[in-house]
């Protein structure tokens, strides 16, 4: 059995649903038309054995960080405290309503804004959102901001962005899903950035750089500040894909590098819960 939805046995199996509340006509009601089922849910009706079965069964069939080394290059997935999980849990986050209104949210609100503030002091930047939910939905979100400032200068002919072969393989796709076309730069012999081919790409069109520091090949690039001044001097704007920031944090950080733009991988550098 692979689907769950192909169980559809007795009405009776599994558990028995409490009796509708007297008033569930009247709260129906209440509810937009445009925003009610039109039929009924086709939940499946599978026993409790069944079911476990079922999910027990799928798990097995997956691969994960818990039944074995999981190697992605710089997406390598590291072992997350099953603490964390307990904590992200929490009523008090995890159980909160997306329309509950600000003054029941504080504590909530204030651990959001010391996080800003920590996040933003670990890469030496000035200004932190927590509104991407992802790495990737982080490099577009940047990406878009580096596009909206060139726009605000006047400079939106800039429609290139310098990505080298060494970086996180997801950058040249968020670069795209912007616009812009996608320059790659090769890696020189020691597997480090080559400064002469960045040199003969960057001009009046080059809107950013996209890099990985240390690099997808485990390798830190010690002329990264030589390599922002060359984007900078030609107006362009860099950005730092954090899929390997753990390696740095505390001894370094992407601002004192010359980006201007961060994303981090909260899973990888701060093992937060995948997902």
């Amino acid at each position: 059995m692979s689907d769950i939805f192909a169980f559809r046995g007795s009405e009776d199996a599994g558990y028995a649903q409490p009796a509708p509340i007297a008033d569930a006509e009247a709260a129906k009601e209440r509810i937009p038309v445009s925003l009610r089922r039109a039929e009924r849910a086709a939940w499946p009706t599978a026993s409790e054995p069944e079911l476990v079965r079922h999910y027990t069964w799928l798990s097995q069939r997956n691969f994960g960080i818990d039944t074995g080394f999981y190697p992605l290059g710089s997406c390598t997935m590291k072992h997350n405290p099953r603490v964390n999980e307990r904590i992200v849990q929490l009523a008090g986050m995890n159980d909160v309503h997306p329309l509950a209104p600000a003054h029941h949210l504080q504590g909530l609100m204030a651990i959001f804004h010391e996080m800003q503030e920590m996040l933003g002091h670990c890469a030496g930047m000035d200004a932190v959102t927590l509104q991407p939910v992802a790495g990737a939905q982080g490099e577009f979100t940047a990406i878009r901001c580096i596009q909206e400032y060139h726009r605000s200068i006047g400079q939106s002919h800039r429609d290139k962005v310098i990505v080298p072969d060494s970086a996180h393989g997801t950058n040249p796709a968020s670069a795209a899903m912007c616009g812009y076309s996608i320059i790659e730069i090769p890696s020189g012999e020691d597997g480090r950035l080559d400064l002469d081919a960045l040199r003969a790409v960057v001009g009046d069109d080059t809107a950013a750089m996209m890099i990985t520091n240390p690099s997808t090949l485990g390798v830190f690039e010690p002329d990264i500040a030589e390599a922002a001044q060359i984007v900078h001097d030609a107006g362009g704007q860099m950005y730092y894909d954090g899929a390997n920031f753990n390696a740095i944090i505390g001894k370094t950080d992407p601002g004192r590098m010359g980006f201007d733009a961060v994303h981090y991988n909260l899973h990888k550098t701060f093992s937060q819960p995948h997902g």
